[in-house]
């Protein structure tokens, strides 16, 4: 974050091949509803976009964003959130649209509709279900959360997880500020057998105020109160300001963990909340810091 007041930090030096690694993948998450000009003016072609699914807009929103941005030359990979589709009849349809557009991946939530719309409940369920599509997706995409759901127990986060495992490529995690809680979650999750390549979800350089709110409205509880108590801003942010979150302090403290403890950490996912411009120029400007 762009405060003077730095956490107390790793003593060990960051392994900055790593970091160069982590932010060579560009992979940027958008809502269906994105300027679709401002994405085309400010992200690069190599960049991958994920298009998220929302109740609002449907699954034909998402739809349509994916196919636009894929059409204009973007790797993209749409969200199939569970909740919101409702047999395999419309699954089939939905991935023939998509695999018409050479689109080869796609990212399974479980979404955010509080009742399903029909057979699919859960996240699993919907992963067994694209699994059986002809051709299926080259790569499959689950989540994770390393600070747990507001309404899901951990116990069945952890057995979902691995469940969903065979059947997929990789997992992102959620929204997550705290490194000490991700790395701790990774390293119990890989002794359990969780093997699976694994992005970190990030937030780009969003105003703390708005990102603070996005965090309550998703429940994240655990990260609000490590900003809390690492800034001591949530009071004053909550009433406005300018400052911006910055993703580099997260970042480097992973990098300072042991080879072993970040075993599997390929990349990282960007929560832009539309703000693509703003992701784009951190990384950018963090790489040439870096020297990669």
């Amino acid at each position: 974050m762009t405060d003077s007041h730095r956490p107390a930090t790793n003593a060990a030096t960051a392994d900055t091949q790593f970091l160069c690694t982590l932010l060579s993948d560009l992979r940027i998450e958008v809502l269906p509803n994105v300027d679709l000009d401002k994405v085309i003016e400010a992200v690069p072609k190599h960049a991958t976009l994920a298009v998220t699914s929302s109740p609002q807009r449907g699954v034909e929103g998402t739809l349509h964003t994916a196919i636009a941005l894929r059409r204009a030359g973007y790797r993209v990979v749409p969200h199939l959130a569970a909740r919101a589709i409702r047999d395999r009849a419309q699954l089939a349809d939905l991935w023939r649209q998509y695999s018409a557009e050479g689109v080869d991946e796609v990212f399974i939530v479980g979404g955010d509709q509080e009742q399903p719309a029909g057979e699919f409940a859960a996240s699993l369920d919907l992963v067994k279900a694209v699994v059986e599509l002809d051709p299926r997706p080259h790569r499959i995409g689950i989540t994770s959360y390393p600070e747990g759901h507001p309404h899901i127990p951990a116990d069945v986060l952890e057995r979902d997880l691995l469940a969903k495992q065979p059947c997929a490529q990789y997992a992102v995690t959620n929204l997550v500020f705290d490194p000490e809680v991700f790395v701790r979650w990774l390293s119990t999750m890989r002794a359990r057998g969780f093997t699976l390549p694994i992005y970190i979800g990030l937030p780009g350089t969003l105003r703390l105020d708005r990102l603070i709110r996005i965090g309550m409205r998703l429940g994240l509880g655990s990260s609000l109160r490590y900003l809390e108590k690492q800034r001591g801003l949530v009071g004053r942010l909550l009433t406005g300001g300018g400052l911006r979150y910055d993703p580099g302090d997260f970042l480097d403290e992973v990098a300072r963990q042991p080879a072993e403890a970040r075993t599997g950490i390929i990349g990282v996912h960007w929560y832009s909340f539309n703000a693509v411009s703003s992701v784009v120029t951190w990384v950018s400007e963090r790489q040439q810091r870096l020297g990669c």
